[in-house]
């Protein structure tokens, strides 16, 4: 065999083994399915996103408030590959499942379901943060980069901006941090789902020099009477961010799907 016939080979070998080793297409779960039996609670996520609809399922079970930040899914292997061009790139993940006794309290287990999640296989690694207003949120660290290896990341709610303080209302508050960010940033970042009557209606002032995007977000959010909470995700396709704006319910309302890419 000819030098450039083994050549070939080896490429059309390496190929293959990229496409085995990525994701592939498959049937999601519109929630996780949470069971509890003898002192303890098991939840079974099977999602892009499994981590942050695992957080969704404790939101509707306990009305726990707790934000999500993908972090950036540059590799194939972090991805799901689609059957057909014009198919929606997502996040590779699949199931998930975290089991815990069910009197513990609630950063206990986030803890444990942050940290059985970064013992997986699916996409990411995660931190569990709590900020000043005792409030969690679940920050993605880590994906894996061009050569399939994990690397850490800068969040994007970490880098600091600039917004002058005055008097807006929370929608246009967001909207400003939003565009700030991108710019600073060189990325998309696109308001999707939220409360828009709410947020249109609240009037605050928020604002401050080389403050972390995510302190002035949380500024932005603190409206008397109401628990809201945000889903930063990223999109593999646009390589862009939307970020989801949800009025919390109480455990004991009605649930209802927040999605905002299909089968999330």
């Amino acid at each position: 065999m000819s030098l450039i016939c083994r050549l070939m080979l080896m490429n059309l070998l390496a190929g293959s083994l990229a496409l085995s080793q990525a994701p592939q297409e498959q049937s999601y779960f519109r929630q996780a399915e949470v069971h509890e039996a003898e002192g303890k609670i098991q939840i079974v996520a099977n999602s892009p996103r499994p981590l942050a609809q695992v957080l969704d399922a404790l939101q509707q079970k306990y009305g726990w408030v707790v934000d999500y930040e993908d972090p950036r899914f540059i590799s194939k292997v972090d991805m799901v590959q689609p059957t057909a061009p014009a198919t929606q790139i997502l996040p590779g993940g699949g199931v998930f499942r975290v089991e815990f006794p069910s009197n513990l309290e609630e950063e206990k287990i986030l803890e444990m379901v942050v940290a059985s999640y970064n013992q997986s296989n699916n996409p990411g690694r995660f931190e569990l943060r709590k900020s000043d207003q005792d409030k969690f949120v679940v920050v993605g660290l880590q994906a894996r980069d061009s050569q399939g290896r994990l690397s850490r990341q800068k969040p994007l709610f970490d880098v600091p901006i600039t917004v002058k303080k005055i008097k807006r209302n929370s929608s246009d508050t967001l909207k400003l941090i939003c565009q700030t960010l991108a710019k600073r940033q060189g990325i998309a970042i696109t308001l999707g789902v939220m409360p828009t009557s709410l947020l249109g209606h609240s009037e605050i002032e928020v604002g401050g020099t080389h403050l972390a995007a995510r302190e002035l977000l949380a500024q932005s959010l603190t409206l008397p009477g109401h628990r809201l909470y945000w889903r930063l995700l990223f999109d593999p396709s646009s390589k862009g961010y939307w970020l989801d704006i949800h009025l919390a319910r109480d455990k004991n309302a009605p649930s209802s799907a927040h999605q905002r890419f299909s089968n999330e």
